[in-house]
């Protein structure tokens, strides 16, 4: 085991938010250590939309542009009724007075990673290593010491004076410091199709990202540059195996295009959702943010965008708590906040968003359908809501 070189941080996790807080950090001033565990960012059929404030903080680190570049800008959004088709598009333009992105562009995570590590590859503060997976954390003197096994299996050890994790839900850094993680688990796995299917042209009156009701067949269609993905609840009563197979798959997108022929998939998935959150983001200088702090619901795509924003509001503190100009108190504020808004903003969105998806009710059906046509209405309340499903009211 060989020690390495002192640094004031060192970042664990190099996905979306990893890269961007590591970036921030060392654009500020800091030296930063940022492992990952993986060999190579690849594609991730995950998070892919962005919203405004997630552009608007991604700007200063050059990142913004690039997203742009790659992704599909989504203007508006729909919400419809699986049986009665279109109840209303939500058009982002009330929003231009508000932001310099009034739209979110929808675009798959992994190229948000790829573009990060390109800028940290010229940037002299960040040491960044992949294939590097952080197997063992001490405290010591001076704050920490962090054992990392890398690709070839030597360990080697590494030191700082923080620590954030952004390691993910099944984070190393919070169970180390048995920080509890509570909360729930959905009754259903979300089944994730990502299809070749042109289906803007096979149905004409789509937006880029449509969420649709419906009390048993309630479905999520979002546009990417890989393809149109379709997320679908799971019969909780099938097996991984079974909600994989391809004759369970095509069943599933028959929904969405009845006279489907052929296997038109590019990629699938099943997985779990949860919504969890950390009992504190802060322990010392021990800091958590995205997955690691929180887990939530995917429907609205909040998550990754609400951990980018801890992150980097993160490292708007910590340079200057570092040389006495940011109080200790205004850390925990940053952590208490944070938290505020996974338990109260993001979670409470997002499972409503679920709720009213999946309701059985005709009564309440018909009452969102309502409340949601009278938003197409109001320009008033139309820019309210977007303030709040664009993730714009929880950063100001």
């Amino acid at each position: 085991m060989t020690a390495s070189p002192q640094f004031d941080v060192i970042v664990v996790g190099g996905g979306p938010v990893g890269t961007t807080t590591a970036l921030k950090l060392a654009k500020r001033g800091m030296t930063v250590a940022l492992f990952e565990k993986r060999e190579a960012s690849t594609l991730e059929h995950r998070a892919s939309t962005f919203h405004p404030p997630t552009l608007e903080m991604l700007e200063e680190l050059g990142l913004t542009q690039p997203l742009i570049d790659a992704g599909i800008i989504a203007r508006s959004y729909q919400f419809r009724d699986a049986t009665i088709g279109k109840i209303v598009e939500l058009d982002f333009a009330v929003l231009d007075d508000d932001t310099a992105y009034p739209y979110r562009v929808q675009v798959e995570q992994s190229r948000l990673t790829a573009a990060a590590q390109q800028v940290i590859s010229g940037e002299p503060n960040v040491t960044s290593t992949l294939g590097a997976e952080v197997i063992a954390i001490r405290e010591s003197d001076d704050g920490f010491e962090v054992d990392v096994r890398g690709e070839d299996g030597s360990v080697s050890t590494s030191t700082s004076t923080y620590l954030v994790a952004a390691d993910g839900s099944r984070s190393l850094v919070r169970e180390h410091y048995d920080i509890d993680f509570s909360g729930h688990t959905y009754p259903e796995r979300y089944l994730v199709i990502t299809t070749s299917l042109p289906l803007h042209e096979i149905h004409e009156d789509l937006a880029v990202v449509n969420y649709v009701a419906d009390p048993e067949n309630w479905h999520v269609l979002l546009r990417n540059p890989s393809g149109w993905r379709v997320l679908f609840p799971c019969d909780p009563a099938l097996t991984s195996e079974q909600q994989t197979d391809p004759a369970y798959v095509v069943s599933q997108l028959r929904r969405v295009v009845p006279e489907l022929d052929g296997y038109p998939v590019v990629h699938v998935t099943v997985y779990e959702v949860h919504r969890k959150v950390a009992r504190t983001f802060r322990k010392g200088n021990v800091f958590l943010v995205g997955d690691a702090a929180h887990v939530n619901n995917p429907l609205g795509g909040m998550g990754m965008n609400s951990g980018i924003h801890d992150g980097l509001l993160l490292a708007e503190l910590l340079p200057g708590y570092a040389n006495g100009e940011v109080s200790s108190e205004e850390l925990d504020d940053w952590a208490e906040k944070r938290r505020a808004v996974a338990r109260h903003y993001v979670g409470e969105e997002t499972e409503g968003n679920w709720n009213a998806l999946r309701d059985t009710s005709e009564e309440r059906r018909a009452a969102k359908r309502a409340e949601w046509e009278a938003l197409g209405r109001d320009e008033t309340a139309r820019r309210q809501f977007l303030l709040t499903s664009s993730m714009l009211a929880s950063v100001r």
